[in-house]
């Protein structure tokens, strides 16, 4: 009898819901303009407005071929904090492989930007990435999510992902689930997707 292994692709999100008062209070506290997730939960203690959690999202072919040929060695940029972009947007959509951008990229609805410092990491197979959106940014409801690798050069933040890096970006993959409206404070999302 011949053993066959697969790989299985299980990704879950948690958004951490810090309100403005945690997210004003860190910022005095800190001098920090623009504090992450990790600093606000040190100084300000747990999200004041709960954590939701929603598992599933849809591998695209785009991300599927990154990242297959950086398996084999191709000249791709690999999904490391210099090209880690998370984005999230109104959208709702039904996510389809072939899609290359959020449903509402382009649009007041949708914001991309680098993962928070140190992120993504790896361990024994499960990638995580938190990324920090802060009080001025991504206020909109939030319906869909994806990851994304940086084409090259400067991650600058915006609402058109072929626009957040001289060379356009390639998504990764992309959900819809209902995440909750954003309008103020700091809200963290964590990618965790666990290859087993």
């Amino acid at each position: 009898m011949q053993a066959t292994d697969g790989i299985r692709w299980h990704p879950v999100i948690r958004v951490h819901k810090f309100s403005e008062d945690q997210t004003a209070w860190t910022r005095r506290k800190s001098g920090i303009l623009a504090p992450d997730g990790h600093l606000i939960r040190r100084l300000a203690g747990e999200p004041e407005d709960g954590i939701i959690e929603v598992a599933g999202n849809l591998l695209v072919t785009v991300g599927l071929n990154q990242l297959t040929n950086l398996i084999i060695g191709g000249g791709d940029n690999a999904f490391s904090h210099t090209n880690a972009i998370m984005g999230v947007g109104a959208g709702t959509t039904t996510p389809a492989i072939g899609n290359t951008a959020l449903t509402d990229d382009n649009t007041s609805s949708a914001y991309y930007q680098q993962a928070d410092t140190s992120y993504p990491t790896q361990d024994d197979g499960v990638i995580t990435c938190y990324c920090t959106y802060t009080s001025s940014n991504a206020n909109f409801a939030w319906n869909e999510w994806c990851m994304a690798i940086g084409g090259g050069g400067t991650i600058t933040a915006g609402d058109h992902l072929s626009a957040v890096t001289s060379t356009a970006p390639t998504m990764v993959n992309h959900a819809t689930a209902t995440l909750g409206t954003k309008s103020t404070g700091s809200w963290q999302l964590q990618a965790t997707i666990t290859l087993a």
